[in-house]
Parts: structure tokens; sequence; C-alpha cells
């Protein structure tokens, strides 16, 4: 069992739902990357153009600031987010703004960056587009079963709560063209080019509770090398691995 030391009244478990309604009141921006550390969560979002209004660009001075990103902070300063105030910050020493948010007496952190820094091969996708919208969903989604799982297997194994890092990645899918010839072509923008994997890894957990929390890994499939063994299992549109060993579920 491997410790990690955690800040008093912080949690992996409060990290994620606070993470999640977090995601999804920002705006449900797409999600270019998402991590958890414990009690610490972090992402990194693309904004909709369409909601800066008149877009500038850098380089920005005193006498010309990115008037864009300040006005869409402003507007929603003071506004609550997961039961916590926001925190805005604009980085304007590049080309584009950058727009840094931090939820107050919590440990979710969140930077929201121009559409025009993410590209595709960041992404390891083939072309960015339509497939995007529905990404902040689908992980929120995910976010919340694996929330509940641990509060679940904290409850029926006891001892402390267990704490976990967890990170979002895109990965190439060499499945893309036999799905996308399943569904009508009018819904072929909406299939994700990628595919969309949170790694779960463990910082401290009993074996009681390891073993409950596999209970929900219905259908898991067995991973990795003999070194590197992980569970992986199917969470509506997202995959979850999970160090493991044995037989799956």
């Amino acid at each position: 069992m491997e410790e990690a030391a955690m800040i008093p009244g912080r949690s992996s478990i409060e990290a994620l739902i606070t993470g999640k309604v977090f995601m999804g009141e920002i705006g449900a921006f797409f999600p270019v990357s998402m991590t958890l550390r414990g009690d610490e969560f972090a992402a990194v979002f693309m904004m909709r153009a369409s909601q800066l209004g008149h877009r500038t660009t850098g380089p920005y001075t005193h006498d010309r600031p990115p008037a864009d990103a300040m006005n869409w902070a402003q507007l929603r300063t003071g506004i609550g987010m997961a039961g916590r105030f926001p925190s805005f910050r604009i980085d304007a020493s590049g080309l584009w703004p950058r727009i840094h948010v931090e939820l107050l007496g919590t440990a979710v952190r969140g930077l929201i960056v121009m559409p025009e820094e993410v590209t595709a091969e960041s992404m390891n996708a083939p072309y960015l587009g339509e497939w995007q919208e529905q990404i902040s969903s689908t992980v929120r989604i995910a976010l919340d079963w694996i929330a509940g799982w641990l509060t679940a297997c904290h409850h029926q194994a006891g001892g402390t709560e267990p704490s976990v890092d967890l990170d979002l990645v895109y990965r190439p899918d060499d499945d893309y063209e036999t799905r996308l010839a399943q569904v009508d072509e009018r819904l072929r923008e909406l299939i994700p080019p990628v595919r969309l994997v949170l790694e779960l890894r463990w910082r401290s957990v009993s074996p009681a509770q390891r073993k409950a929390f596999a209970k929900n890994l219905k259908g898991a499939r067995r991973i990795g090398t003999r070194s590197d063994r992980r569970l992986s299992c199917r969470i509506g549109g997202i995959e979850l691995e999970v160090p493991g060993s044995g037989r799956p579920p």
C-alpha cells in the first residue's frame, strides 16, 4: 500500500465531485487535459471563440489589454461555481490570452486557452471539430461514477478514505474508420476520432478497498505487460484503466 500526505478536510472523492461540477459550470468546454493528484484537481479547457464576442490578439500592452478575455471573466466574477466563488487571472503575455480560474477554498484549478492554441496533433487526433462538444459531458459522467465507486469501496471496506491519481488522455483510435462506417452520415462528425482514457493510479488504498472497488469493473479486461498489469472497462464513452492483477470481475 502506498501512502501520500493529504490536506485535512480534502480528499480525492471531494476533489472529483467538485471538479466534475466545476467542469460543467465553467462552460462545459472541451477538456484538453484533466488531472487529479490526490486532492488537487486541475484541467485545461479550450474556449469557444463564439463566447468571446470581438476577438483580440497580442502582443498586449497596458493600453491594449485582452478585452475579450477580461470581459468574459468579469461577467462571471462573484457567481458561484460548484458551491464556491471563482477567482480569475488573465495571462496576456502571449499572442492569445489565457484565463486562469481558481475555486476559492479548494484545490480545484482551471486554465482556459483559446482555440488557436489547441491542435489536432496535440490531441492524437486526425482533426478537431464537432466531436469535441460532447467530451465534457462524457468525462463528467465518468468522474461521477468513479467518485461513487470510491465512496462505496470506502464504506464497504472501512479505513482511511482512498486516495488516487487520475489522468485524462487521448489515444489514437485504430478502429475509428470501422466505427464511423456504422453510424449515419449525419452523425459522423460527432464520433470522436480518438480513444478517451482515464488512467487511475492508487496513492493510498487498503487491499480490502481495492478489492471492493474492482467489483464495480464489470466486464473489465486485462491489458498491459506483466510488470504493468491493468484492468480496463468502459464507462459510457470513455475507458477507465485501473492497476490490477488476477482475473477481472
